[in-house]
């Protein structure tokens, strides 16, 4: 894993960036009268977001939206500090039975963590090759993104409002 990604997924170092913007906007505070409501306001932003990093949890805003309920949208890290969201928290919901390519299940456990996070158990090996044993994808067979493999393609796609037809007139 590149150097970038372990600090990114350091809580050390994501707890030292909330607390530098919590000195800045400190600063900001004294400095900055007219706006003191709105870097108050960042500032309650920021405390929360450093409680979420020292408890080791967050919240996936698109589950809050779609459920309106924080404990539902609750989401924990690994210890290697990656993110449990979605399909990856679900830890023994895939195996390789359940993707008609290799390429597929591949995506999966890359979009979950890769090696350091192998929450379904795709990699026996730990070669970072998961479900070596599945076909290959057909050159002319379109290849899918993790939400079509998870079965999400509707939710994507605007909804579109049914066509009304226009009542005729009598001219």
């Amino acid at each position: 894993m590149s150097k970038t990604k372990n600090l990114r997924r350091s809580t050390n170092v994501r707890l030292m960036v909330l607390l530098s913007l919590l000195i800045v906007l400190a600063i900001c505070y004294f400095v900055f009268e007219k706006f003191r409501i709105w870097i108050l306001a960042m500032i309650a932003v920021i405390l929360v977001a450093f409680g979420l990093e020292m408890s080791g949890t967050d919240v996936d805003l698109g589950k809050l939206v779609e459920t309106g309920s924080v404990k539902e949208s609750m989401i924990t890290k690994t210890e290697s500090g990656t993110w449990l969201i979605g399909e990856c928290e679900k830890k023994e919901n895939f195996n390789c039975d359940n993707f008609a390519y290799q390429d597929e299940a591949q995506t999966l456990f890359e979009a979950c963590g890769g090696i350091e996070n192998d929450v379904h158990g795709l990699d026996r090996d730990k070669d970072g090759i998961v479900c070596e044993a599945n076909k290959k994808r057909p050159a002319d067979v379109e290849s899918k993104s993790v939400w079509d493999i998870l079965g999400f393609e509707g939710e994507t796609e605007l909804a579109v409002e049914p066509e009304v037809e226009a009542e005729p007139t009598n001219e």
